[in-house]
């Protein structure tokens, strides 16, 4: 009864949920820099972090803007692009419902 009737209702709702988890995810920042500080080497080194490095260590402001434009604009693709998948494959799968 659930899967028949209560998750295709909630279909939405879980797709906003899980875009929203999805682009936190991308901001990862304080847990692998308490843990290891971005280290040993670069092996944990995020995005986020060398942003920081770059903003506040180096204070090379105009590099520091590029790539965080530049990394907010692939967090915008790759949400726009599952976004476009997870919809048409609801109104797919309602269409084959519908003609059966």
């Amino acid at each position: 009864m659930f899967k028949a009737i209560q998750l295709p209702k909630m279909n939405r709702v879980l797709l906003i949920a899980v875009l929203l988890r999805f682009m936190d995810s991308f901001m990862i920042y304080t847990e692998p820099f308490v843990v290891t500080g971005g280290g040993p080497g670069n092996s944990t080194t995020f995005v986020s972090i060398e942003l920081v490095k770059i903003a506040l260590g180096q204070f090379d402001l105009g590099k520091a803007a590029a790539l965080s434009l530049v990394y907010n604009l692939i967090i915008l693709i790759v949400c726009w692009i599952f976004y476009t998948v997870m919809t048409n494959a609801g109104t797919e799968r309602a269409v084959k419902e519908g003609a059966a």
